[in-house]
């Protein structure tokens, strides 16, 4: 409906970068309006004015248009407006799946370096990442999600891994290090390269790490991109210095060779040379994205961690230099904290306070683990609250929503429409206000996806999904639906939790969260 009102506007003041939005309030649609618009704010027209001019098109979906504030309307839907409205949804649900006609897109996301087991830090990425192209997909992209594997022979800390397995040094040794160690000492008794050791043991613990993403994570990758394999042994980092030398886009400096990215955004140039002769990781970088725009990706995503915000203005400086048509998007996920008994522990590798996340996940389990990383914008710090994550109570949000899907499949259970489809004509009369109010958040779920799609704010998927479970809860203790006042309300009634209940299913899915047909199941 927000499009549909979109369109309206149009009709008076042209096509324009202006806002259709929700008003900021929690079933406050009798006094905010169902959708407002900042359109006379951006045209600089006068609201009254405005407002009769779209008045004036007489749509018998909007019941009435308000001023609001200096340079706002506010609109409500007509009962013929929320019958269309759900109508579409239910056109839409009735699809199923999306066609991915629409352009080809590369999410790219976790891409731990193989020298141990998965931090807390990283489940924010790794869940972030899964979620945003379960979006895009359902938007209708073509969606590829992919692994990187830093596993170059060059690399430090390839070869510090090779000094620990050789006993030649002690950097990344863990007691888990230490059996992953074990399980590859017939290999290694065969070789006295640090290098080559620690080339085997990288391949060791990435094995265990993709079995940990695939079985505990959930998360499935259409590729394992490796950096030794697939730029390495394939000469893309000397055909990529080439590439930029041809270019006069490097010169030599203290016995390394730089990049001239200032020229192009970066605050300074970068080396991609060292003076060693060694191959610097922003080269890699380079390398591995040029190979991506040319396996035909119209846009790359980038979901990287914290320690990696530099890394933004010097790739979008290569950008630059090297023309990619595609576009790139390159997002930080900030920090995690842990708090525990009213402690904020930060993570910390220096002080020793790292957090397993599989001994996260086995101790609130995976439904709760995705939503509360998955509920904060990936641009904000985080505190992963222990004490709400295990209580099983209205409190913890993951309960309450699943709560309320468990109570819809309960009363659905009960009824005749188990057997039944939607049915093709909903006739709205007199709505209560409960069922207004369910209606008008069913309606948004489309608009929420669809804004998900371009600004990948993915937390706000959480934020609907516990919004539509508060008001179907309103709309289940203020409403009757079994014994309703005739059959013909129960029965619309009934379709109308149907609906609610695919539609809670479908974010719950999105979001990789189970959902339980009661609540014995949940846990």
């Amino acid at each position: 409906m927000r499009n549909f009102i979109k369109k309206e506007i149009e009709k008076v003041v042209g096509k324009s970068q202006f806002d259709v939005f929700k008003p900021a309030c929690a079933g406050g649609s009798e006094k905010f309006g169902d959708y407002s618009s900042n359109a006379a704010m951006v045209f600089g027209k006068d609201p009254e004015n405005l407002k009769s001019q779209i008045s004036n098109l007489k749509s018998d979906l909007i019941s009435k248009i308000e001023v609001a504030g200096p340079g706002f309307l506010n609109f409500w839907l007509s009962e013929k407006g929320i019958e269309k409205g759900l109508e579409n949804l239910k056109k839409k649900a009735a699809k199923g799946e999306p066609r991915q006609g629409r352009e080809k897109i590369q999410v790219e996301f976790i891409s731990v370096n193989p020298t141990g087991e998965f931090h807390i830090g990283h489940g924010r990425g790794a869940f972030y990442g899964d979620v945003l192209a379960n979006v895009l997909r359902m938007a209708g992209y073509n969606v590829e999600r992919e692994f990187f594997i830093n596993d170059s022979k060059e690399s430090n800390q390839i070869k510090e891994l090779g000094k620990t397995v050789l006993g030649k040094g002690t950097t990344y040794l863990t007691k888990s290090l230490k059996s992953q160690i074990l399980k590859i000492k017939s290999k290694i008794k065969k070789t006295d390269d640090e290098t080559e050791a620690g080339y085997l043991l990288a391949d060791q613990i990435q094995n265990n790490n993709e079995k940990f993403i695939k079985k505990d994570l959930k998360i499935k990758f259409d590729k394992w991109f490796s950096e030794e394999k697939e730029l390495r042994q394939k000469k893309f980092f000397e055909k990529t210095l080439d590439l930029l030398k041809k270019k006069k886009l490097t010169y030599k400096k203290d016995n390394a060779i730089w990049l001239k990215t200032s020229k192009y955004g970066d605050e300074e140039d970068r080396v991609i040379v060292r003076s060693s002769g060694e191959f610097a990781y922003f080269l890699s970088d380079i390398a591995y994205h040029i190979n991506k725009f040319k396996r035909g990706y119209k846009k790359v995503i980038d979901v990287l961690g914290a320690d990696h915000q530099g890394h933004v203005k010097r790739m979008m400086a290569v950008k630059k230099i090297l023309g990619w048509k595609g576009d790139l998007d390159i997002l930080i996920s900030q920090i995690v904290a842990v708090k525990e008994g009213g402690i904020v522990k930060k993570l910390s590798k220096r002080k020793g306070v790292l957090v397993l996340l599989k001994d996260l996940i086995k101790e609130v389990g995976l439904d709760v683990a995705r939503w509360f990383y998955l509920e904060k914008s990936l641009s904000t710090q985080m505190e992963f609250d222990m004490a709400l994550a295990k209580e099983q109570s209205p409190k913890n949000p993951v309960y309450y929503v699943q709560y309320a899907g468990a109570r819809m499949s309960s009363i659905i259970n009960k009824s005749e429409i188990r057997s039944t489809k939607f049915e093709t004509k909903l006739k709205i009369q007199k709505l209560k206000t409960e069922e207004r109010n369910l209606i008008l958040k069913l309606i948004q779920f489309p608009e929420v996806i669809e804004d998900v799609a371009k600004d990948y704010q993915v937390h706000h998927l959480t934020t609907y999904a516990y919004e539509l479970a508060k008001v179907f809860t309103d709309f289940y203790e203020n409403v009757r639906v079994l014994n309703a006042e005739n059959e013909e309300l129960k029965k619309f009634r009934l379709n109308l939790i149907f609906i609610t209940r695919k539609t809670l299913n479908q974010i719950l899915n999105l979001l990789g969260i189970s959902a339980p047909e009661s609540m014995q199941d949940s846990r």
